[in-house]
Parts: C-alpha cells; sequence; structure tokens
C-alpha cells in the first residue's frame, strides 16, 4: 500500500514562553487530510480561514507520511501510531487486548508519557484505537466511533439518471449532525470548555 501525506497541526496557545518552559499544546489530527487541502499551505483554489490560522501561529508538518495500515483505510492505523508511537509493524500488535493492556500499564502511550511530564491531557473526537480513552487520558469528552451513524440514503449513490436522494447538509440523514449539532461544533466547543478550565490550574494541557 502506497504511503499517503497526511497533515499535522501544532497549535501552541501560551501568551508568553521560552522553550525552557513547558508550552501549551493542541494538536488536531484530521482524519487522513493531505496537507495539499490547506489554503495556506499552497492550495489557491479552496478556502480554509481557520485552518490558514493554525498554520500561522503553528507549526505543520506538510511533509508527513502515513506508513500505511493492515486494512483498507489508514485512519486506524495513523491514529493508532500516533498515539503510541510505534511504526506500523508494531502497532498492529496492540489489536491483542494483552499487549494494548500490557503498553497502557507501562504507561508507555504518548498522552500518559506527557502526563508523566506533568501535563494534563485531554481528548475528544473520532478514536478507533483498541485502546480505553479514559486509561490514557486524564479527559474525555464526546468520544466519537469509527464512522459517524449513516442511513441506507448514504450508500450506493449516486445513481445515474436519478435526482441523488442524500445530502451531508441534510440533518435528518443525521450522521455528522447526530444530536443536532455537527461534530465539528461540538469538538470545538469541547475544547473550548476544557481549555477555559485548563487556563485556571498551573499544570500545562496537552
Amino acid at each position: 500500500m502506497k504511503p499517503s501525506r497526511i497533515l499535522i497541526l501544532f497549535l501552541f496557545i501560551s501568551p508568553v514562553f521560552t522553550w525552557a518552559e513547558k508550552p501549551n499544546f493542541v494538536f488536531i489530527f484530521t482524519d487522513d487530510q493531505s496537507f495539499n487541502t490547506i489554503h495556506a499551505l499552497g492550495n489557491d483554489e479552496i478556502h480554509t480561514p481557520n485552518l490558514d490560522k493554525l498554520v500561522e501561529h503553528g507549526v505543520s508538518f506538510n511533509n508527513a507520511y502515513n506508513m500505511g495500515s493492515w486494512t483498507g483505510a489508514v485512519c486506524v492505523a495513523s491514529r493508532t501510531m500516533i498515539n503510541t508511537g510505534r511504526a506500523i509493524w508494531r502497532a498492529n500488535a496492540i489489536d491483542d487486548r494483552k499487549k494494548a493492556e500490557t503498553l497502557v500499564k507501562n504507561g508507555q502511550t504518548w498522552p500518559q508519557l506527557l502526563n508523566t511530564a506533568g501535563y494534563e491531557t485531554y481528548m475528544a473526537g473520532k478514536w478507533h484505537v483498541k485502546l480505553n480513552t479514559t486509561d490514557i487520558y486524564d479527559n474525555v469528552r464526546n468520544e466519537r466511533p469509527g464512522m459517524p451513524n449513516q442511513t441506507p440514503q448514504g450508500y450506493q449513490r449516486p445513481i445515474e439518471g436519478q435526482p441523488d436522494a442524500w445530502s451531508p447538509y441534510d440533518t435528518k440523514f443525521e450522521g455528522f449532525w447526530k444530536g443536532g449539532k455537527h461534530w465539528s461544533e461540538v469538538l470545538a466547543d469541547d475544547a473550548e470548555i476544557f481549555i477555559d478550565q485548563a487556563s485556571s490550574k498551573d499544570k500545562p494541557f496537552f
């Protein structure tokens, strides 16, 4: 399987800090989004104003490659590798529940290591990794399954000569609108709540 290029955005949130101190981190990992789908990174055909602000004020790795996957999709593998620090050949091992439990018990995941370094950790959004979020993150809000809730109209479409019965903007089909608010808004609200709470504490946050 050919590795796919992915985009990783880091936003360092801290009014003033030196590199000797511990900055706060906001790590946004979009679902296998390529770097060339961001206006600020060279795509003049689309408009991504909020991501452009993150590019301007954060750090972008626009030459990162996904090593592949043990399934037809790379999303599970990419998130597993990010959270465990393991290459593709070892990351798949945590599909074994006992090996996953050992990894967590030994504190070897990324959020656990940051926690050991004094960070309060937080996660929200799509997970789909064979690790329990509450075992490795201090705070978890609105953990989402691998795929959004869908309806039959969202599949096997469009059919030539027939009007498309499905629309991503129609809330009756739920999907990313399940619960009445789009997932993007839910995650943004969750992050804002956590950052507001964390800002009153002395600990840095991730």
